[in-house]
């Protein structure tokens, strides 16, 4: 049974709800993800960073939600979230894989400041919080990735447009999107749609899917 929650998942929770999406995490990695979220949860009655707040469903759509991407290691290198808002999905990655180089590409500077935060109370050494608009102006100074993820909803096909400049030769996109999107990817994408998986989230909370896409190499 998992004690009452006022402030957020607790460890436990998480666990629980891990548990049942099929990921397993040590109870320190736990910790640190129930602290994001309580974190989160907090800096919530300041300023908007999610419209979810039940401890269940936090678990279930930013937690769990996140760390599907599990199934698509390894993540080796450098690794960009885009539009990280909250910290969801590229803090769980950098808790999970400490070996991966995380950044956090946000526009807005609340939400960089609480991801500021969050970094220097986990004591994450492998992300980096940037706050700049891709596509605006001049290219960002952040670098080439490995592994491009987002949640945000812009389409796949204005992410490519924004983001290719900062993917490495052979990286790869990771989409996360709602049921069904695959159908919805434009057919003209410059590059193969190499792989598709469909989630069933925890606790009946819905489907997820996420798209693996990888550009074709610049002539």
């Amino acid at each position: 049974m998992v004690p009452e929650e006022r402030h957020g998942p607790g460890p436990e929770r998480i666990r629980e709800v891990l548990f049942e999406a099929g990921i397993e995490v040590s109870a320190d990695v736990a910790s640190l993800l129930a602290a994001h979220a309580g974190e989160m949860l907090r800096w919530n009655r300041s300023i908007r960073l999610t419209a979810i707040t039940d401890p269940v469903e936090v678990a279930v759509k930013h937690v769990a939600d996140s760390l599907l991407l599990l199934s698509f290691a390894p993540f080796p290198g450098r690794l960009l979230d885009f539009g990280s808002g909250a910290g969801y999905p590229g803090i769980p990655l950098a808790v999970c894989l400490p070996g991966t180089w995380v950044t956090l590409l946000e526009a807005s500077a609340k939400k960089c400041a609480f991801l500021s935060r969050v970094r220097g109370m986990l004591r994450l050494n492998n992300v980096v919080v940037v706050q700049g608009r891709a596509g605006k102006g001049s290219r960002l100074p952040i670098g080439s990735f490995d592994h491009i993820v987002t949640r945000a909803t812009v389409s796949p096909a204005k992410t490519v447009a924004l983001l290719s400049p900062y993917l490495a030769p052979g990286g790869r996109f990771l989409f996360m999107v709602g049921p069904g999107a695959r159908k919805r990817v434009d057919a003209d994408l410059p590059g193969t749609l190499s792989r598709c998986e469909r989630f069933r989230l925890p606790k009946g909370m819905g489907e997820r899917e996420i798209l693996e896409f990888e550009p074709s190499e610049k002539e």
